[in-house]
């Protein structure tokens, strides 16, 4: 397993690293943590090979950084002589490549990254991307309309292109605590609306915020998760415009495994992107199916993924467009009912274990 980031705020690459080891796989993680320090992984039971160099402010010089851990990688890779390598996302996949004829490589797709970015940066990530797509053994993709684009793309047979969707897992051990209010002092006669994930621009966060000053004080927002550098000035700057200080809530990030406990706690979900690319509009939201899988009604983007998901089941509320007075008339229609899923959540990652396994036959 290739990865740039961090496996412990990674939930699907620990999910599938959990079902290798759960068929007898030896899994070895090789990845770029953006930390200068070693972390602790014991509890994920594999070897992980850290390329330790953080974050640099230049882009220029973490582009450069991202070469030299694929170089890193592929070293490794030499080393340890595997059978198959995962590259997950396009930044692990010049590993792979240069790799390929001595180990069956497999692209997981997380993002359409290319249309992720913009600028320079697209425009070398698109290169690199067409140039060595073609020579890994099989792909996978999160979302089935970002199947459909990246095998009209790039000449590939839809069919030969697994679909492993960004589904929590059903076998998850629920601690029982109501962990934002416990952390937040939030009595249980008020109703707490919570995003996730990495909180940046375009997640819609003003929006959310300035929507709070049109909603009754029984409602509370609490943002969860890594803000981005310098970002949190802009946050602090729209709650103090919007005179909401006391009901909106910034909670840092938690390690994936404990995320469906603090997502049980909350009443409703908020899952916002803005439309400004391929990639968000083809979303595959892992929060989206949290927030299902934990009974709570969703308030999301009327995008033709979530819309499938949300609206056909009836699970929550699709919106065309996010301005505050839109998403403050969402939230009213679902708090004065607040119902969620009736019945067990289809959306499991065990439903997807067997098409992701048939990858490494």
């Amino acid at each position: 397993m290739l990865l740039v980031g961090n496996i412990s705020r990674d939930g699907r690459v620990q999910k599938e690293v959990r079902t290798l080891r759960s068929h007898g796989f030896h899994v070895v993680l090789i990845q770029w943590p953006h930390a200068a320090l070693p972390g602790n992984y014991a509890s994920l039971g594999i070897e992980v090979i850290e390329y330790l160099h953080p974050l640099h402010k230049s882009a220029a010089v973490n582009f450069l950084r991202q070469m030299l851990f694929n170089l890193f990688a592929f070293r490794q890779l030499q080393r340890l002589s595997p059978d198959f390598v995962q590259c997950n996302d396009l930044n692990t996949l010049p590993a792979g490549f240069f790799f390929r004829r001595r180990a069956r490589v497999i692209y997981d797709s997380h993002e359409l990254f290319p249309e992720s970015q913009s600028g320079l940066r697209r425009r070398v990530w698109s290169v690199l991307e067409r140039w060595m797509v073609p020579a890994c053994h099989a792909y996978i993709q999160p979302e089935k309309n970002r199947l459909a684009y990246f095998a009209a793309k790039y000449g590939i047979e839809p069919g030969s292109i697994a679909l492993v969707e960004n589904y929590p897992s059903g076998r998850y051990a629920f601690s029982n605590r109501n962990r934002l209010r416990e952390h937040f002092a939030i009595c249980p006669e008020r109703i707490i609306l919570l995003c996730t994930g990495v909180l940046g621009p375009s997640r819609d966060l003003e929006n959310m915020i300035s929507c709070m000053a049109l909603l009754d004080p029984s409602f509370v927002l609490v943002l969860l998760g890594t803000t981005f550098k310098g970002y949190e000035l802009e946050l602090a700057s729209r709650i103090a415009e919007a005179k909401v200080e006391d009901r909106v809530k910034l909670h840092p990030a938690i390690p994936n495994v404990e995320m469906l406990d603090y997502v049980q706690s909350s009443d409703i979900g908020l899952v916002f992107y803005k439309n400004t690319n391929l990639n968000n509009y083809w979303c595959a939201s892992n929060k989206l199916y949290e927030f299902i899988l934990c009974g709570k009604p969703v308030i999301t983007n009327d995008y033709p993924g979530l819309r499938e998901v949300v609206e056909q089941n009836q699970l929550g509320v699709c919106i065309a467009e996010t301005s505050p007075e839109t998403i403050a008339s969402a939230v009213r229609r679902v708090g004065s009912k607040r119902k969620g899923p009736t019945s067990a959540s289809p959306y499991v990652w065990e439903q997807q274990e067997a098409t992701y396994l048939k990858l490494f036959e």
